[in-house]
């Protein structure tokens, strides 16, 4: 399962990733395109929860579900750590139905492409519109097909010092211009001194979108398009180099 050997280096990884600015980023899409008093949240694929807990900390209520048990344990220990209020759940965003509705449902970090046919998106379209109050606000990122093809995915190598380890991830994706998809296979070793701690190989496979696709997506499911933008940049405009999308839509 994707996911389950990442997950122990999942937040070491991202130690760099800048969610302060990105939860920020959110409310300034509730601030310009709410209609009303944004309490609630559903974000969708939470992984280690990071982004539900500064959420929280910004007096939303949150509500996060994750498909993978190692990384929603390890959100739950931080929730405990932090003594934050954020309620995690086990659940496919393809399927579960929690028997209520959120003024917002968020899928961050490019969760939306891990589900790589149409018939999965359009799951878990319904299952944003199934918890989506009237008028509430759908947010996403994803990886943009313009930029895919013009840029196309290279191998990398990222190093970062874990306590006494060092830990390198080496990323080598394989592009696929038919199906829309990036297999990114993941190698990670530790090693404390000279001595190799572990190594975890993982393949995960992520679709690219355009933007014809994502109207016609949240359109079936009625789910208007408010924005497609850059990521992080609500005024700016996409071409070709913005790998990096932000989706923003309102439900009927």
């Amino acid at each position: 399962m994707v996911f389950e050997y990442y997950a122990d280096y999942y937040d070491s990884l991202y130690q760099d990733k800048n969610y302060l600015e990105e939860c920020n980023f959110v409310r300034r899409i509730f601030e310009r395109y709410g209609t009303g008093e944004i309490n609630t949240i559903l974000d969708l694929g939470c992984g280690t929860g990071t982004h539900d807990l500064i959420l929280s900390d910004m007096g939303y209520r949150v509500t996060g579900i994750d498909v993978s048990e190692k990384m929603l344990q390890i959100a739950v220990n931080k929730a405990g750590e932090q003594q934050k209020p954020v309620d995690f759940l086990s659940g496919d965003i393809r399927s579960i139905d929690l028997g209520q509705r959120f003024d917002a449902v968020l899928a961050m970090f490019n969760v939306l492409g891990y589900q790589t046919t149409n018939q999965d998106i359009e799951s878990a379209m319904q299952t944003v519109r199934r918890h989506l109050a009237p008028g509430g606000l759908f947010i996403c990122d994803v990886w943009f097909g313009p930029a895919v093809l013009q840029e196309k995915p290279d191998e990398r190598t990222k190093s970062i010092e874990r306590g006494d380890s060092r830990v390198v991830r080496h990323a080598r994706p394989v592009l696929d211009i038919i199906r829309q998809t990036v297999e990114v296979n993941y190698t990670v070793s530790e090693t404390a001194g000279e001595r190799q701690a572990g190594e975890i190989e993982e393949h995960h496979l992520v679709r690219f979108f355009f933007y014809q696709e994502l109207l016609d997506f949240l359109e079936r499911n009625g789910i208007n398009m408010l924005k497609i933008c850059p990521f992080l940049e609500l005024d700016g405009e996409l071409d070709e180099r913005c790998w990096n999308i932000s989706v923003i839509g309102k439900g009927a």
